[in-house]
């Protein structure tokens, strides 16, 4: 609710603690709190927004293990003074505009208000909305009796777990007249292969009408594809398979993507390292040089950076037990100071099996790099970086050059010429079923979340399958009358 409607919905009541303007800010739950010098800084959002009190659930998956008391104390302090700054994230704005409604007095003088300043309201994107957003809209359109249209793709709401709505809004559309009920069918981005094969991705109770291409990829006469993989889990054939059927349409790597439902399938589909490094250093080393060679982004060649300067840090014996955090503030140890010499670690020590390097080699100058950083009577730079056998498993891991593997959730909103959907034996069976039958909701949302991956596809659409469920999905998605080719990998 930008701007007018979402100020007057806030402003009025229940920030008297506010000293300035209102500001919107996405997210306040990422701030991190440092309560005392040398503590581990933890996110703002592993804290209860109205006691403060720290979540359980949260500070675990950080390894919080400390007496909460000062951070809950800090985090209380945190809050209120972002208030009183006027600084209000999402769902500070719910809750306030919420209990403001509930006012009735100001609830009635605010829709008169509205009314009298809006002929109309148009709901844009609806599905990521979550149920108090729908108790707002709501009432805009039945208590302040402003004409309210809500256009949305109720199949693309994929955030049910962070509170978002699920089925919400199939049940939300029927409060509105027959008449109301308008379905959009012009698909402008995706081919009619597509169109078809993603209209079996829906609901049987809420299919509707499939789409129609009308855009720019209407003509395009790609099949769907599906890889039918084997083996115990994902595997890192796919992205080279992938590659090579959009090579074969003229697609470039920037123009494909390959998506699946976490990051490790992800990377794991397209031949990155996914295994746990645990607290070997050598692993920990070869891990941070894959990354940092093969990075996608500026991100992850920092993620890279951080990781082989821990190594060094723990060679050292800078790491007794002190965190990194701890390290970098008591020691003084600037970025300036030390990057630029783990960037020359990083780049001396990449491997490439084509120029000869082996895990005996590798290891071999890993030793010579990090060994001038071993104390007096720290033991052997051996003994520190271990010649394992998991090396040739991290360092044998070269990801398909430059197909990007990204989230359902990273790509939602997005499209691309040509996409390919990892499928998992996890979940597609309980999802086929889903599609299949509806037998309840259990797997509903993992099955909108499948139809939001396909549908960001343009002009190539190729699913990666389990070859123990490939007949059944190719059955399935040929019944709308797409057209299928097959491959096993």
């Amino acid at each position: 609710f930008d701007g007018f409607i979402w100020h007057y919905l806030v402003q009025p009541f229940g920030l008297e603690e506010c000293d300035g303007p209102l500001r919107m800010i996405p997210d306040t739950g990422g701030l991190l709190l440092t309560p005392f010098p040398g503590a581990q800084a933890l996110a703002l959002n592993a804290f209860d927004r109205s006691t403060g009190l720290i979540i359980g659930a949260e500070a675990n998956k950080v390894g919080f293990d400390r007496d909460p008391a000062r951070y809950e104390t800090a985090a209380r302090k945190l809050r209120k003074t972002l208030l009183q700054l006027g600084y209000l994230d999402f769902e500070d704005v719910r809750r306030v505009a919420k209990a403001n409604l509930r006012n009735t007095a100001f609830a009635i003088r605010l829709g008169s208000i509205l009314s009298a300043r809006f002929a109309e309201i148009i709901v844009d994107e609806a599905q990521d909305c979550n149920p108090d957003d729908l108790l707002i809209i709501e009432w805009l359109r039945s208590s302040a009796n402003i004409c309210t249209k809500v256009i949305c793709d109720p199949h693309q709401s994929i955030y049910g777990f962070r509170g978002g709505v699920s089925d919400d809004l199939f049940r939300y559309a029927v409060t509105f007249p027959k008449k109301e009920q308008l379905p959009l069918t012009g698909n402008f981005r995706s081919s009619r292969h597509i169109c078809n094969a993603v209209h079996t991705l829906r609901a049987p109770s809420q299919r509707g009408d499939r789409d129609h291409a009308l855009g720019k990829s209407k003509d395009c006469d790609a099949k769907i594809s599906v890889l039918s993989y084997s083996g115990n889990g994902v595997s890192k054939e796919i992205g080279a398979a992938f590659m090579a059927l959009a090579s074969a349409h003229r697609f470039v790597p920037e123009d494909c993507r390959l998506i699946a439902k976490t990051r490790s399938t992800g990377r794991n589909a397209i031949g990155a390292c996914t295994k746990k490094v645990g607290k070997s250093l050598s692993l920990k080393l070869a891990n941070a040089v894959m990354k940092f060679h093969h990075a996608e982004t500026q991100k992850e060649q920092l993620d890279a950076i951080k990781d082989a300067h821990i190594v060094a840090l723990t060679i050292s014996d800078q790491m007794l037990e002190r965190t990194y955090h701890q390290v970098l503030l008591e020691d003084e140890l600037d970025d300036l100071s030390w990057r630029g010499q783990i960037i020359n670690v990083l780049r001396s020590l990449r491997f490439d099996a084509a120029q000869g390097h082996s895990r005996d080699e590798w290891i071999a100058r890993a030793r010579t790099v990090l060994g001038p950083l071993l104390p007096d009577g720290g033991g052997t730079i051996a003994q520190k970086l271990r010649n394992q056998g998991q090396l040739d498993d991290i360092l044998g891991s070269i990801p398909t050059p430059k197909l990007r593997a990204r989230t359902i959730h990273e790509v939602k909103g997005r499209q691309f010429a040509a996409v390919c959907v990892v499928l998992t034996t996890a979940k597609i069976s309980g999802v086929l079923t889903h599609l299949e039958e509806e037998p309840d909701q259990s797997k509903a949302e993992d099955a909108r979340e499948l139809y939001v991956a396909a549908s960001r596809a343009e002009k190539l659409l190729v699913f990666a399958c389990p070859k123990s469920q490939a007949s059944r999905f190719i059955s399935h998605i040929s019944s709308s009358g797409a057209g299928i080719e097959v491959s096993d990998i």
